[in-house]
């Protein structure tokens, strides 16, 4: 039985070049290349030149590749990742993730080069937002989306990752291969559907474009690749639809393209394993172990895990993955600290916070009970003075009641005593010069309580003139026989008034009357 390798599948490929970030030319010496470019690493690790150093170790793990020797290419793109992201320069973290994602596609390792891709290119985008990077860099990183799609056959992105290469195709120069390229992956959506005489329409067209090329041409020489690629989809699909002749006769097509290395390697394996089934169904046995052998040498050589060749990449991988393990790890502790700090300093600005504003209100407190202290004292004071005051209007009072009844007296004993013209004159002058003791009091006790009235009405309305002088009195802690002599009345009267004053005070018995109105 042949060993027939069981592939669904064939993708073209088309990915960035070792000559892409302009370091080496087209026209440099294949064998001098990685001379030159180890020259230009030690220069930009002497000079301490990052981007320098970036360029070039992208463009070693691309020459690595193109030569098949993965475990270099993988060991410098992870070298370059590393690099970007500690110097957390955008632009060549996402191209160090897109040759990763490279090297890990051509491995079909489809999700590791899924994540890669995408990582790379949700960072070109944003670069595209800022407008750091053009159309032509956009297009080539939806472009590793449409490789990608192809391999998993995921219809929808592949789709639409075509329609936005198209778009931005058209806004700036391409060269004739561009649009073939995006045909062939719309020939993959054809053949998907089962569509399959469109798929061969378009693969057939693009083979006679490519085929009319001239040989000595530029684009000759460039897509040599892509046609092989081509003639291997048309054979598979006539294989898939049993034209096996036709599908004998482009495999055959496509063993003549000689001298294509780098990544088209592994679609030989496959298409040679494809075309030994091809002959095996037309019984020609001999020819079809011939081509399953080299399928399975170049299995071996390039995919065998067991092959000496092939430890290196799939060694590197382990520890690559663990310095991004530790990097992570170190960045997660880093952020930890940050937190950390962020949150004592948050801390530190509430507690400072909450201190000064107990202080402030501590201060507004202060203020206020110094004020109130203040106002007290001031009222104290006030009431200290007026109550000094009150009691010299009393003692004034009191002396001026007994000078009244010492000269009431004299003018009493002068009209019974004598009666004469000069008597008469003298009780005349004491009447004239005589003022009213009740009104001569009045007076200076609104000046020294001022408002007292007014308090005393507001709190008790239906007073009248004469319960206003009593309260006066009262206030100034008179006696029964002073009131009756300031308010001309009988000492008895003095007392019915008083009653009178409470009822309209609705005092109760146990309340003093003398205590109420000092307290207005």
């Amino acid at each position: 039985m042949l060993n027939i390798i069981s592939h669904t599948e064939l993708q073209s490929q088309q990915f960035k070049t070792h000559f892409y970030e302009g370091l080496i030319s087209s026209k440099t010496q294949k064998d001098s290349i990685p001379l030159k470019l180890e020259i230009i690493k030690k220069e930009a690790t002497l000079k301490k030149d990052t981007i320098l150093l970036l360029k070039t170790l992208i463009t070693l793990s691309a020459f690595e590749r193109y030569r098949l020797n993965f475990d270099k290419a993988f060991s410098y793109a992870g070298e370059a990742s590393l690099l970007s992201e500690a110097f957390e320069k955008d632009l060549y973290q996402a191209k160090t993730q897109e040759e990763l994602g490279i090297i890990t596609y051509l491995f079909k390792q489809n999700e590791e080069s899924g994540t890669y891709f995408m990582n790379s290119h949700e960072i070109y985008k944003k670069l595209y937002s800022e407008r750091s990077i053009g159309n032509l860099e956009l297009h080539r990183s939806h472009y590793n989306l449409v490789m990608h799609n192809q391999r998993i056959m995921d219809q929808d992105n592949l789709s639409a990752h075509i329609d936005t290469c198209s778009i931005l195709s058209k806004q700036f120069k391409t060269d004739v291969i561009t649009k073939l390229y995006l045909d062939e992956k719309q020939s993959s959506l054809e053949e998907w559907n089962n569509n399959l005489d469109n798929a061969l329409a378009l693969l057939h067209s693009i083979a006679n474009k490519l085929e009319k090329v001239e040989p000595a041409s530029e684009l000759k020489k460039k897509n040599k690749n892509f046609l092989l690629i081509v003639y291997g989809r048309i054979a598979c699909i006539y294989l898939k639809t049993n034209e096996l002749d036709l599908a004998e006769r482009y495999f055959e097509k496509f063993t003549k393209i000689n001298g294509v290395l780098g990544e088209t390697t592994f679609y030989r394996s496959f298409l040679y394993s494809r075309y030994a089934e091809v002959l095996f169904k037309l019984g020609k046995y001999s020819k079809a172990y011939e081509y399953e052998q080299k399928s399975n040498a170049i299995g071996n050589t390039y995919l065998d895990p067991r092959n000496e060749k092939n430890k290196g990449f799939l060694t590197i991988v382990n520890p690559f993955r663990e310095q991004l393990r530790k990097k992570n790890e170190q960045l997660n502790l880093k952020n930890l600290e940050l937190a950390k700090q962020r949150e004592n300093i948050l801390s530190f600005r509430i507690i400072l916070f909450v201190i000064l504003l107990i202080l402030v209100i501590a201060g507004f407190m202060i203020r206020s009970r110094m004020r109130s202290l203040k106002f007290q004292r001031k009222e104290r004071d006030s009431n200290e003075l007026i109550n000094v005051k009150n009691k010299e209007l009393t003692a004034n009072t009191l002396q001026l009641i007994e000078k009244e009844e010492v000269i009431k007296t004299l003018s009493n004993y002068i009209k019974e005593s004598n009666n004469d013209k000069q008597s008469q004159s003298l009780l005349k002058s004491i009447e004239r010069s005589s003022v009213s003791l009740w009104d001569a009091f009045n007076t200076r006790f609104k000046e020294q309580n001022i408002g007292f009235y007014e308090r005393l009405q507001k709190k008790v309305p239906n007073l009248s003139s004469s319960d206003l002088k009593l309260c006066a009195l009262i206030k100034l802690n008179f006696s029964g026989k002073e009131m009756a002599y300031l308010l001309g009345i009988s000492l008895g009267s003095v007392h019915v008034a008083r009653h009178r004053l409470r009822k309209k005070m609705k005092l109760e018995r146990d309340k003093n009357l003398t205590n109420f109105i000092n307290s207005i």
